[in-house]
């Protein structure tokens, strides 16, 4: 993702801060892609010295590589280092009301295996029983002998959505001591981290995402059900209970009452509008009659405008990202909607945002249950930024 806050992070040369400097130089080239030493060294405060001891050593790990020198300027050629694709990898699960995925992920956010199951309920048990045979498996094989850490993209409390798709309550129950988390920790050996699905697929963006990203904007994503993600000053805001940013559940008047966003922009609205009542599991392109598709993609819009609109009341927002489990054209369609409907709202007192494609689609949540482990290992938190002098 493209870095155009004009911010920098700062180091320390002490020796005992080694793993956290290494840290922050993993950091800025997942940010930028490419960095000097030079640039490394401008960046964070760090003196070439200390900047040249930690390139070496991530470069011996395997954790970075160098690429051709780049010659023309006085001095010596320099090089240009980068994450090392094969320098980590990570196991991301993402647990959801149609579909389940596990995934084998490297340090620039590539799928390298997945495995995934499709079911017209989420039961628990058979899920669970999906998922660990799942991670085994991808952990059995190759590089994901290698992986690091696992995260878990879940919606929250699973077992409080059954009257909305259709589900006993009773099935549902098994959801709230199935304990996945758990299980996979004692079954692989590896530290695992769970995060709300739509949190994730905002964490997604702001990590792998190719949208060129202000500081702080509202991700919304939507999947069976939509959700949404919060950024603020670069960072990825869960707040306390892990929903922040939780637009889905926001509740706003439709039609003389209220009504939550979930209730009228979800994608599962759409199946219930087709005789075969079936969008996520059948492939990349959905077959809908343009009539249908659009009611769908008009109601959608204009509620998650005013959703977006609340939102603005309480957060200044400098951008709104929209993504979800749809085929690309959709997306733009869609989007281009929203920011249509926008400016039938009274803004006086507040700033507009602007209405951003996001540029993961299905595979988003699933990429923010690859991102968390790899954050916990290498990344420095995105809420130390400091202005950059002179930039």
């Amino acid at each position: 993702m493209t870095d155009s806050t004009g911010l920098v992070l700062r180091g320390s040369n002490k020796t005992s801060m080694r793993a956290s400097n290494e840290r922050l130089v993993i950091t800025l080239l997942h940010r930028h892609g490419t960095l000097s030493r030079a640039e490394l060294a401008a960046r964070t405060g760090l003196s070439a010295q200390a900047v040249s001891v930690i390139t070496r050593k991530l470069e011996t790990e395997g954790l970075i590589v160098g690429g051709e020198p780049m010659r023309g300027r006085v001095g010596q050629p320099s090089i240009p280092f980068a994450l090392n694709p094969d320098g980590a990898f990570f196991v991301g699960v993402k647990v959801g009301r149609r579909s389940t995925e596990v995934v084998l992920g490297d340090m620039t956010g590539q799928i390298r295996d997945t495995l995934s199951q499709t079911y017209t309920q989420p039961e628990p048990g058979p899920v669970a029983a999906f998922v660990t045979d799942a991670v085994a498996r991808i952990m059995a094989q190759g590089d994901g002998a290698r992986a690091l850490g696992i995260g878990i993209a879940i919606p929250s409390e699973m077992w409080n959505w059954g009257a909305l798709i259709g589900m006993a309550p009773e099935h549902m129950a098994g959801w709230r001591d199935l304990g996945l988390a758990e299980r996979l920790a004692e079954q692989s050996g590896l530290p695992v981290y769970t995060r709300n699905d739509a949190t994730a697929a905002c964490g997604a963006e702001l990590m792998f995402g190719s949208a060129d990203l202000p500081a702080d904007f509202l991700h919304l994503y939507f999947g069976y059900f939509i959700g949404g993600g919060l950024v603020l000053n670069n960072r990825l805001y869960d707040g306390p209970s892990g929903n922040a940013g939780a637009i889905g559940s926001m509740p706003i008047g439709w039609e003389g009452r209220p009504r939550q966003l979930i209730e009228l922009a979800s994608i599962h609205l759409l199946e219930q509008a087709l005789p075969h009542g079936r969008i996520l599991t059948d492939g990349d392109e959905w077959k809908v009659p343009q009539p249908v598709l659009d009611a769908w993609l008009d109601r959608a819009a204009r509620s998650s405008a005013h959703a977006i609109a609340a939102s603005c009341a309480v957060l200044d927002l400098d951008a709104v990202v929209i993504d979800g489990w749809m085929p690309a054209h959709i997306r733009a369609d869609l989007a281009a909607r929203i920011s249509a409907a926008l400016p039938g709202f009274d803004f006086s007192g507040m700033s507009m945002p602007q209405v951003v494609e996001g540029s993961l689609g299905r595979h988003a949540r699933t990429l923010g249950a690859v991102a968390v482990p790899f954050a916990a290992h290498f990344l420095i938190d995105q809420g130390t930024l400091t202005p950059a002098s002179g930039t």
